[in-house]
């Protein structure tokens, strides 16, 4: 098995690596190299590019006949929140949407009892009726599965049909996992991943776009989810056809996994960029920022996504109802700047990734605009004359009395029109009477002669005119740059950025709107010593030497602290290096309960084994436990390395003095905190004052190490010197000691 550093060469050279690669990349590489090797990928594929469209959804209904443990937007016929389009419906959606300037409708919902193939054409001809000139991208694989299951006909027949009725394209939803065991607990209802991966090779055949999706973040493990890649990653080799990847992140509100919590955006990152470095043959990789809001879809840009979808235009449910952004919408300036701020050029494209030329596209619209306006012209006129012929079939005695009635009528307006255009004017001027003709009045003759004042001028001297319009145009540039900079960038205004560490998320975001600041959630922990929605860290961090200060609506990220404490699988770490286990745990949630070393002949730092509630944990073990949770370690140490040595710790924070100790072949003793630790937020700021063994120092390795921490700065930074000074005299003593022998090595010879 290679290891990270001939991986990422392999990554570097644009070679394709395999599944053991996979796994060894996910579990083991910083997140930094995974962040580098995604975005050299999609450098290669895109440039500099990230693409969005002007897309809309319709659901045409969240009636669904199948019960995945994880969906929040399925709903049984009656419920009270069940929706149901019908086709009149859908068509007047469509026809609403037409001012929009959009170029795609995607159509998707849920699997509806009453639903046949005919029905799901007829609203795709119903949409392209009232929006001819956008494309429609129509039915999940597990959709189109079922609708033509029903009908008893081909896979190929079906699709035909679809593309007759106007699908151009194929989303990918309903992949889930394709691990068959996973598939029976999460969604056994719906077609297996052998029937999603043939209606999408039938699609590919058939020359029809697709896309292809995972859902992400639940109970999977990392050996599913490269499995699902794998096959996707096969499936286009054999019929290309993929034009995107979108890894679907799983919310865990409203629905029966509830209990499982989601992933942190670490995870979220890992998952993009493995994404991208893993599928080597599909073009696009797909951060929907839908499913992950806006700050988690512009870091997932510098991990090798460079697409975000569209603006949405508040059209969808599916991840609403899941406790994502409950009216998502961007619009195309919003997409634009996310992804400058990014540091990518913003590219919208149609739905087959054409880049859309917005003169070309503004052109087309309107032809269509202006025979949409004449159709309705010529239905107008219609309507009248059909309003004409009724008329004239009213009765010759009311027709005849009504022609009497209205000629004396004509004729009397006819003489006082003759009348009016003879009568005399004075002119308010002389005083004098022109027949027939309207007298100037002195403002409008004295504009006219200075119009023609200036005409001459300018006839005169061109040259000076020229220049004397050009300043007085640049002046008034000047004038509305410089006040748009100030409206814009708020020159001049800035706000303290308060504490909100130890805050409730509510508290936060009341004294946030006070100082026209916003409060988005980044990430959530658990400290079950810790109320549910308190923030215990925030980014722009505050400080206690100077005023942290930004622009009024400004965004403050904060991590708070979780209402329930989710479950996780215990993942099997053993016959692995001591390191690997770690990051192992690490990334699902677990901890180190005590490492526990025991003498081999062979190896140093390799885990021999591992218990949880004092339950060893075998390769087929299936355990959850709490996020938090501990894991005891029996780790390998040859005779010669039975001893290690004490790293410093003064001056680290809590994490990141358990970390090195750990490295260290060492356990964590008695945790102390002093005076200055006020709360249990005030913890995540504490450093290392004093460790009971000495940096330098020799211990037997399990041997356990206690930490004493504080708030108080000065008292952190004067010891930290003080230990900084003893390990050099200890490493000075240490040399001299070792040059002594030396020197009596060579004598005794």
């Amino acid at each position: 098995m290679r290891n990270i550093t001939e991986i990422a060469a392999s990554v570097r050279r644009g070679e394709r690596i395999n599944v053991d690669d996979a796994l060894t990349l996910w579990r083991e590489a910083p997140l930094w190299l995974l962040g580098e090797l995604a975005t050299e990928r999609k450098r290669v594929m895109s440039g500099e590019k990230v693409y969005y469209n002007r897309n809309v959804h319709i659901e045409p209904s969240n009636i669904c006949l199948f019960n995945c443990e994880f969906c929040s937007f399925r709903r049984r016929e009656g419920d009270s929140d069940a929706w149901y389009m019908s086709l009149d419906d859908i068509e007047a959606r469509a026809r609403a949407l037409r001012g929009r300037n959009i170029t795609e409708v995607h159509i998707v919902g849920g699997v509806h009892p009453n639903h046949d193939l005919d029905t799901y054409c007829a609203m795709i001809r119903r949409v392209k009726r009232a929006l001819p000139y956008v494309a429609v991208k129509a039915y999940t694989a597990v959709e189109i599965f079922y609708m033509i299951r029903r009908e008893g006909i081909s896979v190929v027949e079906g699709l035909r049909r679809l593309v007759d009725a106007g699908m151009e394209a194929i989303p990918g939803g309903g992949a889930e996992i394709f691990d068959t065991e996973l598939r029976k607990k999460i969604c056994p209802d719906k077609c297996s991943s052998e029937e999603w991966l043939a209606v999408h090779r039938a699609a590919h055949n058939m020359g029809i776009a697709t896309n292809c999706t995972m859902l992400y973040g639940h109970i999977e493990t990392l050996e599913q989810r490269v499995d699902h890649l794998e096959r996707l990653r096969k499936l286009q080799d054999e019929a290309p056809g993929f034009d995107a990847f979108i890894p679907l992140k799983y919310r865990s509100r409203n629905n029966r996994m509830s209990a499982v919590g989601e992933c942190s955006v670490e995870d979220d990152m890992r998952m993009i960029a493995m994404s991208r470095i893993y599928l080597d043959n599909i073009p696009h990789i797909k951060a929907y920022w839908v499913a992950y809001g806006k700050p988690t879809t512009e870091m997932a840009l510098s991990f090798g996504a460079d697409d975000i979808d569209g603006t949405i235009e508040d059209t969808t449910k599916i991840y609403s109802m899941a406790g994502a952004d409950a009216k998502p919408h961007m619009s195309v300036e919003e997409l634009e700047a996310l992804v400058r701020s990014a540091g990518f050029v913003p590219v919208e494209r149609d739905t087959h990734y054409n880049e859309v030329d917005a003169e070309r596209w503004a052109a087309q619209l309107a032809s269509y605009k202006d025979n949409a306006a004449s159709e309705a012209r010529t239905e107008k006129k219609e309507v009248k004359r059909e309003k004409d012929v009724v008329d004239s079939r009213k009765s010759d005695i009311t027709g005849d009395r009504a022609e009497k009635s209205v000629e004396p009528m004509v004729e009397k307006r006819k003489e006082e029109a003759r009348r009016a255009a003879t009568r005399p004017t004075r002119s308010a001027a002389t005083g004098s009477v022109a027949e027939g003709k309207m007298a100037m009045k002195p403002k409008k003759a004295d504009a006219n002669k200075g119009r023609g004042r200036l005409k001459e001028y300018r006839n005169r001297y061109p040259v000076i005119a020229h220049i004397l319009l050009i300043g007085i145009f640049a002046l008034l540039l000047i004038v509305v740059l410089y006040i748009g900079l100030l409206s814009g960038t708020r020159h001049g205004k800035t706000i303290v950025v308060p504490d909100f560490r130890g805050m409730s998320i509510e508290d936060a975001r009341g004294i946030a709107d006070d100082h026209s600041l916003g409060i988005i959630v980044r990430d959530s922990i658990f400290d079950v010593d810790l109320p549910g929605g308190t923030v215990v860290d925030q980014l722009p961090r505050t400080s206690d030497v100077r005023d942290v200060t930004v622009k009024p609506g400004r965004k403050i990220y904060v991590t708070v602290n979780a209402y329930n404490r989710r479950m996780v699988e215990v993942p099997y770490v053993a016959k692995q290096t001591l390191r690997q286990a770690l990051n192992q745990l690490e990334r699902v949630g677990l901890t180190v309960d005590k490492l526990i070393y025991e003498p081999d002949m062979t190896s140093t730092d390799y885990v021999l084994r591992q218990m949880v509630d004092g339950r060893e944990i075998e390769p087929t073990t299936s355990m959850r436990v709490h996020v938090g949770s501990g894991v005891t370690l029996y780790v390998s140490y040859k005779s010669e390395d039975a001893h290690g040595v004490v790293p410093r710790l003064i001056g680290l924070s809590y994490v990141q003095a358990r970390s090195s100790v750990w490295d260290s072949g060492l356990n964590i003793g008695n945790v102390v905190y002093d005076d200055s630790v006020e709360d249990i937020v005030m913890r995540r700021k504490a450093r290392v004052y004093r460790q009971s063994l000495y940096q330098g120092s020799s211990a037997s390795r399990g041997t356990s190490v206690s930490l004493y921490l504080s708030c108080d700065e000065a008292l952190v930074d004067s010891l930290r010197k003080v230990a900084e000074a003893e390990a050099k005299r200890l490493e000075e003593q240490r040399r001299k000691e070792e040059q002594r022998r030396k020197a009596e090595a060579e004598e005794a010879i």
